[in-house]
């Protein structure tokens, strides 16, 4: 991975609340999502990082710790995509990237070259002419990504969660040398490239883990809801491999299993033995609470840097 510092912070706390400040370094070529609800601080970091907001007090600096701070209202280098992106009333795509391009400061035949360029890289060439606020949310969100590539950005700060046919477009602006970060409020929105992902609390980050980490431990965590026809006595449930921490539901049973294949092979071996029929089957991620919980944060609550020394060469 490249080790050029593309966005870093400074003593940054988001909100009065936070206990530790918060340092971290986005590099060139990576992706960091910002896990957590509306009620976390994981959508105020997000326009925090995007220079839409000031923070309660540190800073954002392009570059490393020598770099310029970001103000608000941040130039090209980096690029905000809101999750709420509207446009004016009647305008088309087409004019909204025209108008883009141009607040870019791109001349009218360089934007001629570009657009085409981008709708194509977004698959949004069958809506050039169709209205903005007309469009479904996904593909307007799209349109939204289209019109922040215009000004070929370093960073992109996206609020999400993002429709999953932008992820491969995310993997490859990082390909390509450019940062991305991303505010999702479950892990089922966490595009499969990140690199780090940060659980967000009320106040601030709690810690900030590889993608590898967090997925083995949601996949310990993770919750089965099923049910049963004719319906399954409890004692019986309760006699199942691997199930804790088993609750009564309606029509049938919700538990936790640390492997979902084993968890199903199971169900269907226990139906069986006792005549009955697997009506209904529901996987559920853990929260973020029981992620946080499990992790024991007690031990180390302040260490929230994005990358280490072994991630920096040094």
């Amino acid at each position: 991975m490249d080790s050029s510092v593309l966005l870093s912070t400074d003593e940054l706390r988001v909100r009065d609340g936070s206990r530790e400040p918060l340092d971290l370094a986005l590099l060139a070529g990576s992706m960091l999502v910002l896990l957590g609800g509306p009620d976390t601080v994981a959508g105020d970091l997000c326009r925090v990082l995007a220079g839409r907001s000031s923070p309660f007090s540190g800073r954002v600096l392009l570059g490393d710790g020598n770099g310029q701070p970001l103000e608000k209202g941040a130039g090209a280098n980096v690029q905000y995509v809101p999750e709420d992106f509207t446009c004016p009333p009647g305008m088309t795509l087409l004019q909204h990237l025209e108008l883009s391009a141009a607040a870019a400061g791109h001349r009218r035949k360089r934007a001629g070259e570009m657009i085409p360029q981008v709708l194509e890289w977004c698959s949004l060439e069958d809506f050039a002419n169709s209205r903005v606020r007309r469009l479904p949310g996904g593909t307007r969100y799209m349109a939204a990504f289209a019109a922040a590539c215009l000004s070929i950005p370093s960073v992109m700060v996206l609020q999400g969660p993002c429709p999953p046919e932008l992820h491969p477009l995310l993997e490859e602006f990082c390909r390509g040398g450019g940062a991305v970060v991303v505010s999702v409020p479950g892990l089922e929105f966490i595009p499969r490239s990140a690199d780090r992902i940060a659980l967000c609390d009320v106040n601030e980050v709690r810690r900030i883990l590889r993608f590898g980490e967090l997925a083995s431990t949601a996949a310990r965590l993770m919750r089965l809801r099923v049910r049963f026809f004719p319906a399954l006595p409890r004692d019986v449930m309760e006699s199942l491999p691997g199930a804790r921490d088993i609750v009564a539901v309606s029509g049938g049973f919700e538990f936790v299993h640390g492997g979902l294949s084993a968890a199903v092979t199971n169900l269907v071996s226990l139906a069986r033995a006792n005549s009955r029929q697997i009506a209904g089957l529901e996987v559920r991620p853990p929260s973020i609470k029981a992620i946080l919980n499990h992790l024991n944060l007690d031990e180390d609550t302040g260490e929230a840097d994005l990358f280490c020394g072994e991630d920096l060469g040094i």
